[in-house]
């Protein structure tokens, strides 16, 4: 079982396509990456991570058992001997399915439980027994919207002395959530966070997530691009130049190269997704988003165009950079319906060369 601190932490929805895209890293990329791995809900509306829905949607307690059964043996497909996070917050609402689906399983494989402040204190109980059971140690995520202050350090405080008697050792995953506007104030909720709550434990891992991705993009027509800029990765240059010292170092996490809403739609969803979808590429910083349709006769054509344009791009990578640059590549010099993917595929290919590519930032700037 690997289980060395990470330089990266990609928080990822438990869907095929990211899934997919982790199992295709090369191994060292794998080594280096410890994903945060959110379990989507199986059915009922849209939900929003930390916010538990007023009314229980999903009545049917043997298949949400199932669907958690199915994504936890997905994940550990994916992961093999890396070690990971799993994040439940979205099936959650009852002990009895999650505990059959996904907490019965972890003990003997190198996943960990998630909790937080906002959790109920049966899920709280239920995450220890299952990190003290494993000895694989619990994560504790905290979703940010607003400048920390002393009454949620309070609170993490009161949550470390519950767990740390048993769940040893702690790792703090500080999610900031989406931040996608150059006037946002992430980068001081995060250095407030970092010195709240850094030294309240002596954490096994401290993370920072933030996701830069826009969700809606309406506005684009189909096949234009648009660059938004990475404030995740500004990010984490603000708070190393913050000069603050911290044990451990702080590692850099992000939503790959999908919003941060990924993981909460749930997976039987009425209607089926809008007709395009989003060819992907990282910059060092920015993310090209191109708009592609996923219907109609020229479909392909206009995949292949797009594609085209990546690849002649400066800051293409070229083909064996990795199994997304590759993908690009062939789809690029093809012909024909054929290698032009779908949607999912696309949003495979943009989180493999993505977490390729940040983790060859975090290795070069390591090396500096």
């Amino acid at each position: 079982m690997v289980d060395s601190l990470p330089i990266y932490v990609p928080a990822l929805p438990a869907r095929r396509s990211a899934l997919s895209a982790y199992e295709r890293l090369k191994p060292w990329t794998r080594a280096v990456s410890t994903p945060l791995w959110t379990m989507p809900p199986r059915t009922g509306p849209e939900r929003l991570i930390g916010r538990r829905p007023t009314t229980l949607h999903d009545r049917d307690c043997d298949a949400l058992a199932a669907h958690i059964r199915r994504t936890t043996v997905a994940i550990m497909h994916a992961q093999q001997a890396y070690p990971a996070w799993v994040d439940a917050f979205h099936v959650e609402d009852e002990p009895g399915p999650v505990t059959v689906g996904l907490w019965n399983h972890l003990p003997p494989s190198p996943l960990r439980p998630v909790t937080g402040i906002e959790r109920p204190g049966w899920q709280q109980a239920a995450t220890m027994e299952v990190a003290q059971a494993s000895g694989n140690g619990l994560g504790i995520r905290l979703l940010l919207s607003e400048l920390p202050d002393e009454r949620s350090s309070e609170a993490v405080t009161e949550l470390i002395e519950r767990v740390r008697a048993v769940a040893e050792p702690l790792d703090l995953l500080i999610d900031l959530g989406a931040v996608t506007d150059e006037h946002h104030q992430a980068d001081k909720w995060a250095l407030r966070a970092c010195d709240l709550f850094g030294s309240l434990h002596h954490w096994r891992t401290l993370v920072v997530v933030a996701g830069s991705v826009p969700r809606v993009l309406a506005h684009l027509d189909e096949g234009a691009m648009t660059e938004p800029h990475r404030f995740d990765w500004d990010i984490r240059h603000m708070l190393l130049h913050a000069g603050a010292p911290m044990a451990p170092p702080l590692v850099y996490g992000d939503y790959g190269a999908q919003h941060t809403r990924g993981a909460d739609q749930p997976t039987q969803r009425r209607g089926g997704g809008p007709p395009w979808g989003l060819l992907r590429y990282t910059t060092e910083r920015t993310f090209l988003l191109a708009k592609a349709s996923t219907e109609g006769e020229r479909r392909a054509a206009g995949i292949r165009t797009l594609a085209r344009r990546i690849v002649g791009m400066q800051e293409y990578r070229g083909a064996e950079f990795s199994d997304g640059d590759r993908w690009l590549s062939h789809c690029a010099r093809g012909t024909g319906r054929e290698g032009t993917g779908s949607a999912e595929a696309w949003i495979q290919v943009g989180h493999n060369q993505h977490m390729a590519y940040v983790t060859h930032q975090l290795r070069e700037a390591m090396s500096e």
